[in-house]
């Protein structure tokens, strides 16, 4: 008996169970646990539950099966480790996910590439958008300077002058993620005594936008003899050397909050049509495609659709207070994460609906086909225009975007720094009614960084 010659109600339900279990769990869900422990300031319970996503029991185990998530995990539970002080275990996972992350490419792919990539999760590698892969050089290099290991810092900065090359036509707000780390990278030469590498890299902080204390480290530098011409435009006659000191460099690092993070989402189908046509940076909805969906939203066929949006935190935010010693110094916002994540998503979110269309367009069409097939073989028009939706629907309700992103990322990044005798210093950081304390010892000329990045 033909499968068509069964009752349409059974074949309706048959699939739109299958579409039930196919459209449940995805990433955003298996990353709320220890999304909302490490919002709450509570890293070792975020700690537990990214070992239960990487099926493994301690933080010192890798995955002896990896699977397709198993990059991103590790870059979540890097930054978990971070904010625990285990800088070692931090390293070694960021290195890990470095190995094996690929770049999402969402500039010039076609909509049907990206949508491929948008509707298989489950099957296919996760690929970091450009702002994820260049914030892993800059975490990592917090990692090597906070164990007090210059010779990590600056391998790591030369792994972030490579893709910094790779990423130069990714746009302003991809390359502003570098300041922070070029900063960094400028620091860790500045403090080995290699003032000229320290001055490229500081330039190149400059040219990313800057961040505090860039101008008074570039003009010491250029005082010393440093030839990097931005330095010397940047901070004019530097003025004489500074004098012989046995005072060291005290860098504190503070990171609050949680960057933005995918939903799904689900668009009227006039407003899609309308976002992934408009003009713009990379894949947009194709004339015959438009004229598909207007035609399709017509019949009744297509309502929705479904995509990857992002979204705040809206824990809100506080100031941070800094003290040395008992005496407060001047703190400021080294790196707005979420503004530059927002910013890039903005520049790409008419490429997601368009390839979310795109997807959604194909499979509307196998809908009508298989309601063109039941009519034909049952003889019954009603047969097959109910299957035929039931079809359509139950696909589109099953079509869950790819909700992948690195959830743990901070909202922003806090710098001080400032020149203090040798000794033992007390550092305590206050944010949003919590604080944390810590002692830093810097040698004659020596130097130390303090990372803060519990206070969430």
């Amino acid at each position: 008996m033909s499968p068509f010659r069964q009752s349409p109600l059974v074949l309706i339900g048959a699939v739109l169970c299958g579409a039930v279990l196919a459209g449940c769990g995805g990433y955003a869900g298996t990353s709320e646990a220890f999304r909302s422990a490490l919002t709450k300031g509570a890293p070792s319970p975020a700690l537990e539950r990214v070992n239960e996503a990487l099926g493994v029991q301690r933080a010192e185990d890798l995955p002896s099966e990896p699977t397709t998530d198993t990059p991103l995990l590790l870059l979540e539970r890097a930054t978990i480790l971070q904010a625990l002080g285990l800088y070692e275990l931090s390293a070694r996972d960021f290195q890990s996910a470095d190995q094996n992350l690929e770049v999402l490419d969402l500039t010039s792919d076609t909509a049907g590439d990206i949508g491929k990539y948008l509707f298989s999760d489950d099957a296919t590698l996760y690929k970091a958008p450009p702002h994820e892969k260049l914030l892993l050089n800059t975490l990592n290099m917090i990692n090597y300077l906070a164990r007090g290991d210059l010779n990590g810092a600056r391998i790591e900065a030369r792994r972030l002058v490579v893709n910094q090359k790779y990423f130069e036509n990714a746009g302003a707000e991809a390359r502003g993620m570098l300041a922070l780390g070029n900063y960094l990278a400028g620091f860790a030469f500045e403090v080995s005594g290699r003032p000229d590498e320290a001055a490229r890299h500081y330039g190149d902080a400059l040219e990313a936008g800057g961040i505090p204390t860039l101008l008074e480290a570039s003009r010491r530098l250029v005082a010393l003899g440093a030839r990097d011409p931005r330095l010397k435009e940047a901070v004019g006659e530097p003025g004489e050397p500074p004098p012989p000191s046995e005072d060291g460099e005290l860098l504190v690092l503070v990171q609050t909050g949680m960057a933005p993070y995918y939903v799904p989402e689900r668009l009227p189908i006039g407003a899609a049509v309308v976002a992934a046509s408009n003009p713009g940076r990379g894949a947009r909805l194709s004339s015959q495609d438009r004229a598909r969906a207007n035609r399709f939203a017509a019949k009744g066929l297509l309502k929705w659709v479904n995509y990857p949006r992002l979204t705040r935190v809206r824990a809100g935010r506080g100031p941070v207070g800094v003290q040395i010693d008992g005496r407060g110094i001047e703190d400021a916002v080294a790196l707005d994460v979420s503004e530059r994540v927002l910013a890039q998503y903005q520049q790409i979110e008419g490429s997601l609906i368009a390839a979310s269309l795109t997807r959604l367009l194909t499979r509307t069409v196998a809908g009508e086909a298989t309601e063109a097939i039941t009519k034909k073989s049952s003889g019954n028009g009603l047969a097959g225009l109910l299957l035929g939706l039931a079809v359509e629907g139950a696909l589109t309700a099953a079509d869950t975007p790819d909700t992948r992103s690195w959830v743990s990322l901070p909202d922003q990044v806090h710098l001080s720094r400032r020149r203090v005798p040798p000794g033992d210093h007390t550092i305590e950081v206050r944010y949003r009614g919590r604080s944390r304390r810590a002692t830093a010892h810097v040698a004659p000329g020596g130097w130390a960084v303090l990372n803060f990045s519990d206070l969430r």
